[in-house]
């Protein structure tokens, strides 16, 4: 969208006025030599041959085929697509001339039409590439529009949710040195509670946290969510290499934990597992997360909350990271890979 004075203005929008414009220099060219119905026989064909020259290359040819080891075939393409709407153009003209509106002792130099229609036809296809940077910029921009309004939701939402936090924490604190005077254990997932809330007020807006911070804050969140579970977890909670100074986006991890817990968790089995492997490599983070396949959710497990993740994941680190979801026997895996 593009802002004119007061006006916003689509590409859509711009596309119609442009090509009215066009259309209406083009018909008051020709009407200067020829009557009106010959002007707009000549118009409406020469719109039509711009119309096939520009979004034939800008919105299927270009994208398509102009990569490495197509380029060839796209060139071959372009060539083949203006010889024919050349041809096209002048053979219609000559036709239509000698038809419909045959003119005593003159006879139309074929040979210099098709230059005329030639040199346009590339002028045509060169205006595509124009167009093709257009259609480009736009689409950065609504991105670009898209994202700026998503982050200003996500940062009212979480205003919204900080609702007096120092009051939450005040009051949990409370509660805590009642709790561990008559139930130690009580106290300490009223801890973990609060950990885990203020995480969320101080460290999830950031945009990157201590790989440390967030690794407890899985631990504190792995705890509670054990309470829930009538049978015994089996967890397999590693972390290796050096994480010290690690920083990563906040709430990278978390997702697929928490997809363990509400989608690969059967309360009624005595034998689930929770495999959490976190290893920091030389220059990358390795991630591996596996539980038991539960059947009646799988079609869940694989769905929107790892697709969300994703999406997020090709926004940090574009097309540099690794996941990997596999099912193996009886087990669901994830692998993550990101760089450092």
């Amino acid at each position: 969208m593009v802002k004119f004075f007061k006006w916003q203005i689509t590409l859509s929008q711009l596309q119609w006025i442009g090509w009215t414009i066009i259309t209406l220099l083009m018909f008051c060219s020709y009407l200067q030599e020829e009557d009106i119905i010959w002007s707009s026989v000549f118009t409406v064909s020469n719109i039509f041959s711009t119309v096939l020259i520009i979004y034939g290359n800008a919105y299927w040819l270009f994208p398509r085929l102009y990569k490495p080891g197509k380029k060839l075939f796209y060139w071959q393409l372009v060539v083949l697509l203006l010889l024919v709407i050349t041809i096209a153009r002048v053979e219609f003209r000559i036709c239509m001339q000698s038809v419909f509106f045959p003119k005593e002792g003159e006879e139309s130099n074929r040979i210099q039409l098709y230059i005329g229609s030639g040199v346009s036809n590339i002028i045509r296809f060169f205006f595509s590439f124009i167009f093709r940077f257009a259609i480009d910029y736009f689409t950065v921009r609504r991105e670009q529009e898209r994202l700026k309004q998503h982050t200003t939701e996500m940062e009212l939402n979480l205003l919204k949710a900080q609702v007096q936090p120092h009051f939450l924490f005040n009051t949990l604190n409370n509660i805590y040195y009642v709790a561990h005077k008559e139930s130690p254990e009580t106290a300490a997932l009223l801890e973990k509670l609060s950990n885990i809330m203020r995480y969320f007020v101080d460290e999830a807006p950031k945009k990157e946290v201590l790989l440390a911070t967030e690794i407890q804050f899985i631990s504190d969140y792995i705890d509670l969510e054990k309470m829930r579970i009538r049978h015994p977890l089996k967890l397999d909670f590693q972390v290796k290499g050096d994480v010290k100074l690690v920083k990563v986006s906040p709430m990278l991890i978390m997702p697929f934990v928490e997809n363990v817990f509400k989608h690969g968790i059967d309360k009624r089995r005595t034998d689930n597992i929770l495999v959490l492997n976190i290893e920091r490599c030389a220059d990358s983070l390795s991630v591996k997360v596996c539980n038991h396949i539960v059947s009646s959710k799988l079609q869940k497990q694989t769905g929107g909350g790892l697709q969300n993740l994703r999406n997020r994941l090709q926004l940090l680190y574009a097309d540099s990271f690794d996941l990997r979801i596999t099912e193996k026997e009886d087990y669901f895996i994830v692998h993550l890979n990101i760089p450092l």
